[in-house]
């Protein structure tokens, strides 16, 4: 008893002469107490009959046909627009990469008449230059020179006619490629 008094006693000092947050709990009060025991065993027994008590409540419990019915047709609706939506992007996929196929087959071929143009050009300027260098008047310089430029002028209009109209043909079967693809996505979608 004079152990508690004295303990106690300790713990009032404490309280009253040391900052709030170094205030210990006399060793007596860390101890379970047996009221403490029996209130930890009720609490356990009403928590297990609880749960026993809902378990079968719920256990028996059934969902309204009206809310299952309501409930499967909105899990079939949602599984049909979710079908159709990823049906949708594959084909709009698929279609992007048919418009990008014919846009790169259409640049490629617009390159390579280029380069074409631009090998004609420079032979036709080479062979210009090796007639004009093995001339032997200025008069012949002159018509060899004059002929040159009147059939280079002549070839690059020719080259750009062909140039443009290739690539109005190459853009239309794209702008074709892709309204195609796009009404092709629409029906399939809708």
């Amino acid at each position: 008893m004079i152990a508690v008094a004295a303990a106690s006693h300790k713990y009032i000092l404490q309280c009253t002469m040391g900052p709030p947050y170094m205030v210990q709990a006399p060793l007596e009060a860390s101890r379970p107490q047996p009221h403490q025991r029996m209130d930890t065993a009720v609490n356990q027994e009403f928590g297990k009959q609880a749960f026993d008590q809902a378990e079968k409540l719920f256990k028996d419990a059934r969902v309204p046909e009206n809310v299952q019915a309501i409930a499967q047709q909105g899990v079939a609706a949602s599984k049909e627009f979710y079908s159709k939506a990823a049906a949708a992007a594959q084909d709009g996929a698929k279609a992007m990469n048919e418009i990008g196929d014919t846009a790169w087959g259409s640049t490629k071929m617009l390159n390579e008449k280029i380069a074409q143009n631009l090998t004609a050009n420079a032979e036709a300027a080479f062979s210009a230059a090796q007639a004009i260098a093995t001339a032997k008047s200025l008069p012949e310089i002159a018509k060899l020179h004059s002929e040159f430029v009147q059939k280079f002028a002549a070839q690059a209009t020719e080259q750009t006619k062909e140039f443009f109209d290739l690539s109005t043909r190459a853009t239309q079967h794209l702008f074709e490629k892709a309204q195609s693809a796009a009404t092709k996505s629409f029906k399939s979608t809708f």
